[in-house]
């Protein structure tokens, strides 16, 4: 899912509104299907799997730090 993120990050740049908003749908299809098929089956499987709520929060900032230094380093 991550990476799904970030690539489309990277394949929007530079293209025509209409052309990002069709790829962002194609990409939130795609994260949807992962979602319902692997993730959520198997937190409902395996409850231990479910994140806290701090942990969520503690990957969501480090990911937006390595998002922010990788563009950082692009420019």
């Amino acid at each position: 899912m991550a990476a799904l993120d970030d690539a489309l990050a990277t394949a929007i740049t530079g293209i025509p509104a209409d052309l990002q908003k069709e790829i962002k749908h194609a990409v939130g299809r795609a994260m949807s299907a992962i979602m319902d098929e692997t993730i959520n089956p198997a937190i409902l499987a395996f409850p231990e799997l479910k994140p806290s709520q701090e942990t969520w929060r503690s990957v969501a900032k480090t990911r937006a730090f390595a998002r922010a230094n990788s563009r950082q380093a692009d420019a």
